[in-house]
């Protein structure tokens, strides 16, 4: 019966997201806020722990790539967002219990709510897939407690299926782990059990240990960033707006849930939500203490953490975010919100089992309206997202430029400089800038967030590098300033900003190539990488003296500490061998520039280098080849695979663990539910 009704659960969740995804189906590339698409996507430099901006749930990264080389770049967008639809209302459905109203109930109110909607809108995909795995998590964790287990493998694997995912379900997962430990009445076996399932899980993050040792630099989150992304309140206040599960601090420039329902009808829908949560709580209470007592209080933690700093909560929310490691993970405080739908979603779906149960027989159906109030949102939701949000395909001067530059290991700077950006073909909707997902060679785009308070808390020194040499006007020499980066072209996506980068034309190191009527692409006429041979230090101001007087060589600028060596012609004899490793060619001894992010973990021979300028590593070299590796990777490979092999040890575990459960309610169909 459990069995049926899950699965029931799960093709009524698919059948949700099929109506969601079908208009992305039929071909072109999904472009989201936080999720775009493209013909050459694929591993993120933070894999190899290259980019401080992506250092996190590396299993979910690995897998999603191998999901693009079996079905494709364009599928997997879409296909991805549809698993999260099936895979949250079966959670919902095994965390809710009870009958089949009340589990088909929870399971609808799960994937149809404004939290989905929010997030599906912004392309936030492995948020919403770890908010998926958090009705496993818990179910697993109160059927381990029912059991009086000491050890409990199946909690420990979805725990760290979600962390596995998102950073985020971390945090969200221990409130739930301790919620469930705690209340009511913990025993020791609960306490030791609770421990063990944390310690498991978090075994699949052994490979942050060898960022953390390494010193990898990842973002500069401050308080800026609690500002910036902090919960916004709307019609009622803060605390009304998160208890109705909106208040994402990006507001849509199409029609909300809220819009949508306008304020008569919301605050219907409104106080009938409040009614439904009452009545599951106060029947939860009364029937099943065990699973009323630490949902309740999910409930709340998650209602006070997701008002963020400007709550009730607010003092302890900044204590946190100044004290707890790791915890600026939760920087975007709405978050927390996941909680509070977990909490909802059984909620609703006992109060109408309990409706549908007050009811005569033969007018049962009368609860039917109840349970598909959610289905209220149904036009911001469904058919991509209510029509809002359509597939794309990129411009035929995207496709020209990429031909034209090919492939290889010089980068391509992308104008305009922005992380997001919108674009003619995204329907003029701000999206990530996809350059990395199209090019065949890796571009260099711009990192800096731009939110009003909060302009960037990138830690990359190329970036904020380009960032000057932008706002500069490109420094009359922008061809040889960007060279030392390993920059061999330059394109310019024709956009509405296309007037303010007139000066890119008139940079006299910048050969046009292309021309189209959304691009151009330009060759950069100089060479700084490799054997440059001599060494210079000065400013950046000074920079850009010499090199709009014709004075910059090849040679490497340093900010402090070299000698003046004059100005060099020599460059090259460099090659990549992988993400991690480049090989230099036996020359003349003196200074090579290796084109990659500086980090002390690029050595040669365990000797690391020295910052240039411009945000890239010099060493000072013999003449003999040499081969310059990334220190870190050595560690971070086995580890990484460490923390496969946990997730995979946590898999076969759960299975047998499941049978056991699943051979010994066959042997006693009268246990508990």
């Amino acid at each position: 019966m459990r069995t049926r009704v899950t699965l029931e659960a799960a093709v009524g969740g698919l059948i949700v997201g099929l109506a969601v995804v079908v208009p992305w189906m039929r071909g072109g590339y999904l472009l989201l806020l936080d999720w775009v698409s493209g013909p050459n996507q694929t591993l993120t430099p933070g894999i190899y722990g290259l980019s401080g901006s992506a250092l996190d749930a590396m299993p979910f990264r690995i897998a999603t790539q191998v999901l693009r080389e079996v079905f494709g770049s364009s599928a997997t967008a879409w296909l991805i967002i549809l698993v999260f639809f099936p895979l949250a209302a079966a959670g919902a459905s095994v965390a809710a219990g009870g009958n089949r109203w009340r589990r088909l109930s929870a399971a609808l109110f799960m994937v149809c709510n404004p939290v989905v909607v929010d997030r599906v809108r912004v392309g936030h995909v492995a948020f919403l897939l770890g908010m998926a795995l958090l009705p496993w998590l818990y179910a697993a964790l109160l059927e381990a407690r029912r059991q009086r287990k000491w050890f409990a493998v199946r909690p420990a694997l979805w725990f760290a299926l979600a962390i596995s995912v998102s950073p985020h379900a971390a945090w969200l997962g221990i409130v739930v782990v301790l919620a469930v430990a705690v209340l009511p009445r913990p025993s020791w076996r609960d306490l030791v059990r609770s421990a063990q399932v944390t310690l498991s899980a978090g075994l699949v993050y052994s490979y942050a240990l060898v960022l953390w040792l390494t010193n990898t630099p990842a973002l500069r989150v401050t308080d800026a960033d609690l500002e910036a992304y902090a919960t916004r309140a709307g019609p009622g206040g803060l605390l009304p707006t998160v208890a109705t599960l909106h208040g994402f601090w990006r507001t849509a420039d199409v029609d909300t849930v809220r819009d949508w329902l306008g304020p008569g009808f919301g605050m219907l829908v409104t106080v009938m939500l409040a009614v439904a949560v009452v009545v599951g709580y106060t029947v939860l209470w009364k029937t099943e203490f065990d699973r009323a007592t630490p949902l309740i209080a999910v409930t709340v933690v998650g209602l006070l953490l997701a008002a963020g700093v400007s709550g009730p909560a607010g003092g302890v929310y900044r204590f946190a975010f100044d004290n707890l490691p790791l915890f600026e993970a939760m920087r975007e405080q709405q978050k927390w919100i996941a909680l509070v739908l977990l909490g909802y979603a059984v909620a609703f779906g006992v109060s109408v089992e309990w409706f549908a149960a007050r009811v005569a027989d033969r007018s049962a159906l009368l609860a039917l309206p109840l349970a598909l109030a959610p289905v209220v949102i149904a036009p911001t939701l469904v058919w991509g997202l209510g029509g809002s949000i359509s597939t794309s395909r990129y411009p035929e001067g995207w496709s020209q430029a990429n031909a034209r530059m090919g492939s290889g290991d010089g980068l391509a700077l992308f104008l305009p400089w922005h992380a997001y950006q919108p674009f003619g073909f995204s329907d003029d909707r701000t999206i990530a800038t996809p350059a990395n997902a199209f090019f065949d060679r890796t571009a260099l785009t711009s990192d800096a967030v731009e939110l009003p308070g909060l302009r960037t808390d990138s830690t990359s020194l190329r970036t904020a590098y380009v960032d000057r040499l932008v706002a500069d006007g490109g420094g009359d020499a922008f061809g040889r300033l960007v060279a030392p980066l390993g920059v061999e072209y330059v394109v310019l996506a024709k956009t509405s900003e296309l007037p303010d980068y007139g000066w890119v034309r008139r940079q006299p190191d910048l050969a046009l190539v292309l021309d189209t009527a959304t691009m151009a692409v330009y060759r950069v006429e100089a060479r700084g990488t490799g054997r440059v041979v001599a060494r210079r230090s000065a400013t950046y101001e000074q920079t850009l003296q010499w090199a709009a007087a014709g004075e910059l060589g090849t040679e490497a600028i340093t900010p402090t500490g070299g000698v003046d060596g004059g100005r060099s012609q020599a460059a090259g004899s460099l090659r990549k061998l992988s993400a991690t490793q480049w090989q230099v060619e036996a020359g003349s001894s003196g200074w090579v520039v290796i084109p990659e992010e500086y980090s002390d973990g690029w050595q040669v021979d365990g000797v690391a280098g020295i910052p240039t300028l411009a945000g890239t590593i010099a060493f000072d070299a013999p003449g003999d080849a040499l081969t310059v590796s990334y220190a870190p990777w050595r560690w971070l490979l086995p580890a990484t695979f460490a923390s496969t092999a946990v997730l995979f040890a946590l898999i076969v575990g759960g299975l047998i663990e499941h049978r056991r459960t699943w051979l010994r309610r066959r042997s006693s169909p009268t246990s508990g539910r």
